[in-house]
């Protein structure tokens, strides 16, 4: 007659049969959603990484620390260091690519884009890096955006002969400067706040009286028109 640590033992291994789990002592692999909760808190902790210090400062033993993993875990997510950086650049690129489609009117979806930008500055340094190792930016964000920008200065509510692409550079430049710029001219997140609304009515100011049609945009010119702190 069996022992009761042999009937365990094998019912133990018949649960693990049923459940499709293997029978034998190999480890059990982790369950896919364990797998990708790893996934995000690694990409979490490189991009914080990245905001603080730019992809270059980029060690996968530092982010597999800041993530409560080990090394060798990190790695089975991510093979090499430029994999990591190039999961986080897809990522950033589909979070903007989503805040472009979304259905919200000019005024709101500048003021959100901009304030997005400046609290993830790791998008700005990663930009950068990618730009100056003259490296290409994720083709489908950056069509998705020229897009946008195309339909916004096409038909009548826009100026005549706007270069639709070369505004989306203006407009991309600012975009990655401005959080890095911020940090060095101001000295809180309540002042952080107050310059990058600042900054948004300029830009809707330029849109208005440089792309735009003032009289298609009333909300535009009323933003513009509100009386902010210049100083």
């Amino acid at each position: 007659m069996a022992t009761t640590p042999t009937i365990m033992l094998e019912f133990s291994a018949l649960l693990r049969y049923l459940h499709g789990m293997p029978t034998g002592s190999a480890p059990l692999r982790p369950r896919r959603r364990d797998f990708q909760s790893i996934s995000r808190r690694i990409l979490d902790a490189a991009r914080q990484i990245m905001a603080e210090r730019g992809p270059e400062a980029l060690v996968v033993s530092e982010v597999a620390q800041r993530a409560g993993i080990n090394r060798s875990t990190a790695y089975q997510h991510f093979r090499t260091r430029d994999e990591l950086v190039g999961a986080v650049m897809t990522e950033i690129a589909e979070e903007i690519s989503r805040m472009l489609v979304e259905p919200r009117p000019l005024g709101e979806r500048i003021h959100h884009m901009a304030h997005f930008f400046v609290q993830h500055p790791e998008i700005a340094r990663l930009t950068l890096h990618q730009l100056l190792s003259q490296n290409p930016l994720p083709r489908s964000g950056w069509e998705t955006y020229v897009g946008e920008v195309r339909r916004l200065t096409s038909g009548s509510r826009a100026q005549p002969r706007i270069d639709a692409e070369m505004l989306a550079n203006v407009l991309m430049a600012i975009g990655i400067l401005w959080p890095l710029l911020a940090r060095t001219q101001v000295e809180s997140e309540r002042e952080l706040h107050g310059a990058t609304d600042r900054l948004i009515r300029e830009v809707e100011r330029l849109l208005i009286h440089g792309a735009l049609r003032p009289e298609a945009w009333p909300d535009l010119v009323s933003d513009t028109d509100a009386e902010g702190d210049p100083t």
